[in-house]
This record gives C-alpha cells, structure tokens and sequence, in this order.
C-alpha cells in the first residue's frame, strides 16, 4: 500500500517542482525586464524656436503706463525616450512676465509611440491688461527690453508590460528677451 501512495506522490513532485521553477524564471526575468530595458525615463519637452507673431506697444509718459499686445509662435519637441508609449494628458504652455501669468496655451492630450519625437506649434498670447499693476514694465519698455518666461509642462503615464503604469512629467522653462526696437527675440534660455 506504501508503495501505491507514494507513486503519485513522486509523479506529481516531478510535475510541480519544474512548473514552479519556470514560473518563478518567467517572473523574475520579467522583473528585471521592467526595470532594466523597460525602465521608464523622463520624457523631454524643448523648446526649438520662439518667434514675435504681433508685438504692439504703447507708451504713456504722463500716466506712466504702457500699454503691451504680444503674441508668440512656440515651436516644441517632444521626445519619447522609452520603449513603450507615453500617455500625456491636457496641459498648457504658460508665459508670464516678472511671476505673474499673462496667458497660456493649451496643449492637448494625446500619446506619443515609444523612441519618437513629435514637433508641436503653440501660439502665446499675452492679455495686456494683467500688466498694469507692474510697474517695472514702463521702465522695461523705455530701455527697450521686456523680459518673459515661457513654462511648458507636460504630465502622464508610462504602462510597463502593460501592468505597471509609472507616472513621469516633461518640463521646460524659458526666459527670454523681447527687444521692442527691433522687435524680435534677443536673448533666450532654457531650461529642461
């Protein structure tokens, strides 16, 4: 009866212990697949070009006020530097002069393929009457130059093997130079 019982017994140690230890190969190889090749990196947001589309300015000596109209073409890189897709969702191009925001961009949702750079064009516009309470901008337009900064921020998820869903964010932020006199961009400095 012994010898009965433990037939089975051995048969089914033969079929577990090999099924285990590839179950367990399988998990940790995959394991180290996430986090190794499919390591989730950040993606990038540059910025390639900034140009004046429309650039009036006002200036009132008596009342010491300016009065400012300024619109940007923004042109943006996204790069995807990982080996799955990268789901954004809807964010927005800022511009802002001395800390306060004066208008935005929308940029909307979408996705981008794994190892790809997609090209984007925004267009800036600054609302002008967000500016009369700063009084550094009248001193800004009489020496010709008006500084601003541009933020782009783009926030979403990496799905690992489809399981693991990583949150990752693309930043950037310029600051640039506007040169009323003649009117173009003069300087500009960015950071990713």
């Amino acid at each position: 009866m012994r010898t009965k019982m433990a037939a089975p017994s051995r048969k089914l140690r033969s079929i577990c212990i090999p099924v285990l230890l590839s179950v367990t190969l399988l998990i940790i190889s995959i394991l180290i697949l996430a986090f190794t090749a499919f390591k989730p990196k950040r993606p990038t947001i540059a910025v390639d070009s900034v140009s004046l589309l429309d650039l009036n300015i006002s200036l009132d000596a008596a009342r010491l006020s300016v009065g400012l109209n300024l619109s940007l073409l923004l042109d943006l890189s996204v790069e995807n530097p990982n080996k799955v897709a990268f789901e954004y969702s809807y964010s927005t191009a800022v511009v802002s002069y001395r800390g306060e925001e004066l208008g935005e961009a929308p940029i909307p949702a979408g996705w981008l393929p794994a190892d790809r750079t997609e090209k984007m064009n925004l267009t800036l516009t600054m609302m002008a009457d967000r500016l009369l309470a700063k009084s550094e901008l009248f001193s800004d337009a009489i020496s010709g130059e008006v500084p601003i900064n541009i933020f782009t921020r783009l926030s979403g998820i990496v799905k690992v093997i489809g399981v693991f869903k990583i949150h990752v964010v693309a930043s950037s932020s310029c600051d640039l130079t506007i040169g009323i006199g003649n009117r173009s961009i003069e300087d500009q400095k960015c950071h990713y």
